[in-house]
């Protein structure tokens, strides 16, 4: 059953008090500029027909959470504040009943929402993934920290083998599945990581790269001056570096049998094969 709901109608609505009735729920995804442009446009053209927000109510000073249509919010306020639009007819969707950050999810299951995004939402405080790997993980990228949606993925191709990334559809069910020992591994692979790729343009940052490196970590029993050595030979290598520049099925097989068969054996390193899977 869906969760309760009631449709709120305001008509005329004064944009001055958009901040005063309006705020974004904790988990709501990062705002694209080009994307408030445009709706702000089409608003000032009359071409805009989406205007219904859906909401739950705050706990906080503003009268309610968006949970879908934070850039309509943020268009109606680039109208009102560059062509000094005053008023515009909004519909409120209100749901009263159900978990607002499943509702989230939900409702953006057929839009372009990146696996960080689908992370953050569901990042309430509780989950002991986001919480062991808080002093390694963000979820956007600001600083030195990596994303909980890279980490995730290194883990998810470690222990399924499967090139295919994490799938948003299944992330509750991996999360589920993830034991101390995954995330004991993570938090001392991101510091050692760090020791190689000291650089943040480091090919060691590639998609394809970390993934195998990690999953050369997580497979065998290598201490911190041999993943270094390895590292080393990586970063020497003309093969990894045209490699690293594609983010195919043949990249992936190439660079992790690469690491095993060519890298591993020149720092004494003899490595278990595994085998790299298209699908899980």
């Amino acid at each position: 059953m869906p969760p309760e709901a009631k449709i709120v109608t305001l008509k005329n609505f004064d944009l001055s008090k958009i901040e005063e009735t309006f705020a974004y729920a904790s988990f709501e995804r990062r705002v694209s500029k080009q994307k408030v442009h445009k709706i702000a446009h089409a608003i000032i053209d009359n071409k805009f027909t989406d205007n219904v927000l859906r909401l739950v109510h705050s706990s906080g000073p503003s009268k309610y959470d968006v949970i879908d249509g934070q850039h309509r919010i943020e268009g109606l306020k680039y109208a009102r504040d560059f062509w000094a639009l005053t008023t515009y007819d909004l519909i409120l969707f209100v749901y009263t009943g159900g978990n607002s950050r499943e509702i989230y999810r939900r409702l953006n299951l057929g839009k372009p929402l990146t696996l960080a995004d689908h992370l953050k939402a569901l990042d309430s405080g509780s989950i002991k993934f986001f919480n062991d790997l808080r002093e390694y993980c963000e979820h956007y990228t600001k600083g030195s920290k990596i994303r909980y949606a890279v980490a995730i993925n290194c883990l998810h191709y470690a222990k399924s083998t499967s090139i295919r990334p994490l799938r948003p559809m299944h992330i509750d069910d991996f999360l589920q599945s993830i034991i101390p020992q995954d995330i004991t591994a993570l938090k001392k692979f991101i510091p050692l990581l760090a020791k190689i790729a000291t650089n943040p343009e480091s090919i060691f940052y590639h998609y394809t790269i970390m993934r195998n490196f990690f999953r050369i970590y997580y497979e065998n029993d290598i201490a911190e001056d041999g993943m270094i050595a390895l590292g080393d030979i990586l970063v020497k290598s003309e093969k990894i570096r045209e490699l690293a520049e594609k983010r195919d099925n043949h990249a992936m097989r190439g660079i992790y049998h690469y690491i095993i068969d060519v890298a591993g054996p020149k720092v004494s390193l003899y490595l278990e094969k595994g085998i790299v899977k298209d699908k899980e």
